[in-house]
């Protein structure tokens, strides 16, 4: 694993899981929640119209944290298709939990190398009385990651329609922060860490995109106030050896024509776009949430998308305790009703703060199941949230089949 990616998992799973104040059992300052969910990549493969004939989120980190649910409160979860990685729950044993995850196959549509994920989750009943600390971490690395490589070929070299490696992560986490005033805010946020990408890697149609900058996704809401901040990647995208575009900005595209020239030309045999998403936000109340694809990597044979993925899926939700201050140290009642749970945001981008509150480490949304007493390590990682795509596999043979087939014939001397 490359010491910078190393670097930013440990920095995201370890910061100190002790509240930054200890107040007495018997106040409370309202019910608060926080979700958030990073996939590495959310991929569709094969998609014709409305209809995908497969799709899966590979790499999650997930975090729910509820102060009025039972047995727990905070749980935390490095989740890979189907469900396999670590998982952590509090109140409860001691963490974190760490599992090692295998290579694997789906079937020909993607490849997996082997990983690894952790998950923390934390509380403290101080954390209803004004404390501040962290509630979840998550992390998922995987060793690199293909999509379409089985039988695709360009002259006498074995290629792939995408790459990601060598390696690629996804973090979450959510805390309880201190905004002033004894005012105590619920911050949510989510970050992936994105290896190299390419799109027929070897063949002189090769495009190659740098990842300059990784994408973070980061909600706080505090009472009245809320602020999101969303810090897009920044690519260098290449063709054919010569640099194309640098997209640093919201809503950025560039199309490459991968068996016909780039940009506005001729039509092409297979056509690249790649963008950068924008954020969409939604604030109510005492709640925020925001989500991104931060990036996406479409690949269509005319009007047909033989591949459509997000790369960093990050989706982050907070609702501020109902009074968000610390204590005086009588018991209040709980404010009702009990905060909603996350859907999807409304179609508003934005990236600017909007407040001048503290800002932090990035911290990602689907709530994961309970954890049970936990497996050992090693396990599989090979079902997806689709398990269709088991019964597409041989159309992703055939995909793979033409497009090898494109390519030897553009290779071809007139």
């Amino acid at each position: 694993m490359p010491i910078a990616l190393h670097a930013l998992m440990v920095a995201t799973l370890t910061i100190p899981a002790v509240p930054a104040a200890m107040t007495p059992q018997d106040c409370t300052v309202g019910d608060f929640t926080a979700r958030t969910q990073a996939d590495l990549v959310k991929i569709k493969v094969l998609e014709a119209g409305p209809h995908a004939l497969a799709g899966i989120r590979l790499a999650s980190a997930k975090g729910t944290v509820d102060s009025s649910a039972r047995p727990y409160k905070s749980i935390a979860s490095g989740l890979h298709a189907g469900g396999a990685g670590a998982r952590h729950a509090a109140p409860g044993r001691g963490g974190p939990d760490e599992k090692q995850l295998v290579a694997f196959d789906a079937a020909g549509l993607a490849t997996a190398g082997a990983g690894k994920s952790t998950a923390h989750a934390t509380w403290d009943n101080s954390y209803r009385c004004g404390a501040s600390g962290p509630l979840t971490r998550a992390a998922t690395m995987l060793g690199g990651l293909s999509v379409l490589d089985s039988g695709m070929t360009a002259g006498n070299h074995r290629t792939s329609l995408l790459r990601i490696g060598p390696t690629g992560s996804a973090q979450s986490a959510t805390d309880l922060i201190p905004l002033g005033n004894g005012r105590i805010g619920v911050r949510s946020g989510a970050g992936v860490a994105l290896g190299d990408i390419s799109l027929l890697a070897g063949t002189p149609q090769e495009v190659s995109i740098k990842v300059v900058t990784q994408p973070t996704l980061e909600v706080v809401a505090g009472g009245d106030r809320h602020r999101v901040d969303y810090r897009p990647a920044v690519l260098r995208v290449t063709a054919a050896g010569q640099p194309v575009q640098v997209l640093k900005d919201s809503g950025a595209t560039v199309s490459l024509g991968l068996l016909g020239g780039v940009g506005q030309g001729a039509p092409a045999a297979l056509e690249a776009r790649i963008s950068l998403g924008e954020v969409r936000e939604s604030r109510a109340g005492r709640q925020v949430q925001a989500e991104a694809a931060t990036l996406r990597v479409e690949v269509k044979a005319g009007m047909t998308h033989l591949l459509d993925l997000a790369l960093g899926q990050l989706s982050v939700a907070a609702c501020a305790p109902a009074t968000a201050s610390a204590s005086a140290g009588k018991p209040r009642p709980r404010k009702e009703p009990r905060p909603a749970s996350v859907s999807s945001p409304s179609a508003s981008p934005s990236a600017s703060p909007s407040a001048s509150e503290p800002t932090a480490d990035p911290v990602p949304v689907s709530e994961p199941s309970v954890p049970s007493s936990g497996t050992g390590g090693g396990d599989l990682a090979l079902t997806g949230s689709d398990v269709s795509i088991f019964g597409f596999a041989g159309a992703g043979l055939i995909l793979a089949g033409l497009i090898s087939l494109l390519l030897t014939r553009r290779r071809r001397p007139n």
